[in-house]
């Protein structure tokens, strides 16, 4: 309750007596400066009124001009804000300024003009008519903001978490800030305590609405990105999450619609916006601990596995359902199925966890469901996918779903682990001892009518020791076709020599050095083209990573022979 000043120093009451102390001098000097000012065309009248708390005061400033046309200027602010440094005064043409700024120009001033209220400002501005009075006011200003510097205590807020839990709950509400109206509230998971949702719709000065709604985990916040803004009218307080990682889920309108890494509270009043402040200041480094005595420790591939597996469940949104399954071995199988408006599709993946990305698990939103992308490292294409039973082309990523956020929360640091465990634990199935016995475990991966309308066969045979080969290719379909490859590995480039993806198909690369065309061919039993390149088809990606890898082996020591 707001009481002018002259009459609340006279009154002896219980709110004169809780400012007694520290602002009844101060402000009682600041009111008798605030006299009328004339000047060549018009006229301040000023006047500053005492609230509860006592550091926070109303000036208010009325031009009227020799017409008779008024102007009201106010200023509501906690005094304390002000900066005793910036207190100074200014000749302004006739008639002197006496201006006071906010520390660091914070814009915590709430201004209005003629009751309509205005943005936030870092200024107040009052007016005297010689520069004595000039002077006296700032005396009497720099008075003020000591004494409300000594008053102002922040309200003190609980310690534990589950206490400010609470107080946050309770002091985030609704607020009115002129025309706009803002409804906000803080809930909390009951089975989780840490998991959180705010939400907040604005109505605006037409009455249009809109509403948002942040789901996340007070463990995830950070310190660092706790800070009160100026937004016009208004003041936001943002609160990020650590390294700004999009770990918030976000609804419009009622709409699951993006993941992102931060939200605002809002507050017409510095005050309480610092208290907000002081609240999340504390209940942050206690989430955050308690959330990481709770992170699980993926230290052997067993762990790893069974998180995966555990938390890739069925996910659901009104007309959408996906039941899927994750096998996580090295060679992993991922199986989805997704009844979508009366559709049904069945996909599934296989791929070796070793070739994805350690990084690559990364959250994002589909249609109302969270996603987890799994991509390769550099993108290649190395996940064989199927669809409805269709093999399509192999894929460089793939999409795991939930609709709960916890569910997944650990997913980018389990499949960075399998991804490591993995790799570390891959051994080469090709042999390590003599050519021959490369040359023959080749043979056996080669594969024998391969493909639907034209199967092709492959066949690898010696032609003078190890170092010479003949590799026969048929093909079938309406008319058989052969081709023979006559394969001087000396000529060979080893370095070269690589498995790569085209479409569907696998396939090894067998490359001479410096592209030369130094391959024999014979096609249906008749010379052909020499060529520098030779390509050989295999069923999956295992089989093209290894066979590459043993003629390389042959490679090199036949180069070395």
């Amino acid at each position: 309750m707001k009481k002018p000043v002259l009459i609340w120093l006279a009154v002896t009451c219980s709110v004169a007596a809780n400012a007694q102390d520290l602002m009844t001098g101060p402000l009682a000097g600041v009111s008798t400066q605030l006299q009328p000012v004339k000047t060549g065309n018009a006229q301040f009248i000023q006047k500053i009124e005492a609230s509860q708390p006592n550091y926070r005061a109303t000036f208010s400033v009325t031009k009227t001009s020799d017409k008779g046309k008024g102007d009201e200027s106010t200023y509501f602010l906690n005094l304390s804000d002000l900066d005793i440094s910036t207190v100074t005064y200014k000749v302004e043409r006739d008639v002197i300024a006496v201006m006071a700024d906010t520390k660091q120009h914070r814009k915590f001033v709430r201004y209005s003009e003629n009751g309509e209220l205005k943005n936030l400002t870092d200024r107040v501005k009052l007016y005297a008519d010689n520069p004595d009075i000039a002077k006296a006011l700032v005396e009497s200003l720099k008075k003020v903001i000591q004494a409300a510097e000594k008053s102002y205590k922040p309200t003190r807020t609980p310690d534990t978490l589950d206490e400010l839990r609470q107080w946050l709950k309770t002091n985030i509400g609704n607020e009115a800030i002129g025309s706009d109206k803002y409804e906000q509230a803080l809930t909390f998971d009951y089975d989780n305590p840490l998991r959180a949702v705010f939400r907040r719709s604005e109505v605006g000065a037409k009455g249009s609405a809109s509403s948002e709604t942040f789901s996340f985990n007070l463990g995830d916040l950070a310190l660092e990105g706790l800070q009160i803004e100026t937004k016009g009218k208004r003041l936001e307080l943002s609160l990020v999450t650590q390294q700004k990682q999009k770990l918030m889920g976000y609804a419009k309108d009622g709409k699951l619609d993006n993941v992102v890494h931060t939200f605002e509270v809002i507050s017409g009043d510095a005050d309480k916006i610092r208290d907000i402040a002081g609240a999340w200041r504390k209940l942050i480094p206690l989430a955050v601990k308690q959330l990481e005595s709770r992170k699980p420790v993926f230290a052997t591939m067993p762990v790893a596995q069974k998180y995966l597996e555990s938390s890739v469940t069925s996910a659901k949104t009104n007309d959408r359902t996906i039941e899927q399954a994750l096998k996580p071995d090295c060679i992993c199988t991922y199986t989805r199925r997704e009844t979508y408006n009366k559709n049904n599709t069945e996909e599934v993946y296989e791929f070796n966890l070793a070739d994805l990305a350690e990084k690559g698990a990364k959250l994002g939103v589909d249609k109302e469901l969270y996603t987890i992308e799994l991509k390769t490292r550099d993108n290649r294409r190395f996940i064989g996918y199927t669809k409805n039973g269709v093999r399509q082309s192999y894929v460089s990523t793939l999409e795991l779903a939930a609709d709960n956020l916890e569910n997944v929360r650990y997913m980018s640091q389990a499949v960075e682990k399998a991804v490591q465990l993995c790799a570390l634990s891959r051994k080469s199935p090709v042999p390590t001892g003599s050519q021959q016995a490369r040359l023959d475990w080749i043979k056996e991966q080669l594969p024998k009518d391969l493909g639907e309308k034209e199967p092709t066969t492959y066949a690898l045979a010696t032609d003078n020791g190890t170092c010479d080969l003949k590799l026969t290719v048929t093909q079938g379909g309406k008319k058989t076709s052969e081709l023979v490859y006559d394969l001087a590995l000396k000529d060979l480039n080893a370095d070269a020599t690589n498995f790569d993806v085209d479409g569907k198909n696998v396939y090894v690369s067998l490359v001479t050095k410096g592209k030369e065309k130094l391959v024999k061919t014979h096609k249906d039993g008749k010379p052909s083209d020499y060529v520098h390149t030779v390509k050989i088809q295999l069923g999956d990606i295992e089989k093209g990573r290894y066979v590459a890898e043993a003629f390389k082996q042959l490679i090199r020591n036949c180069v070395s022979n």
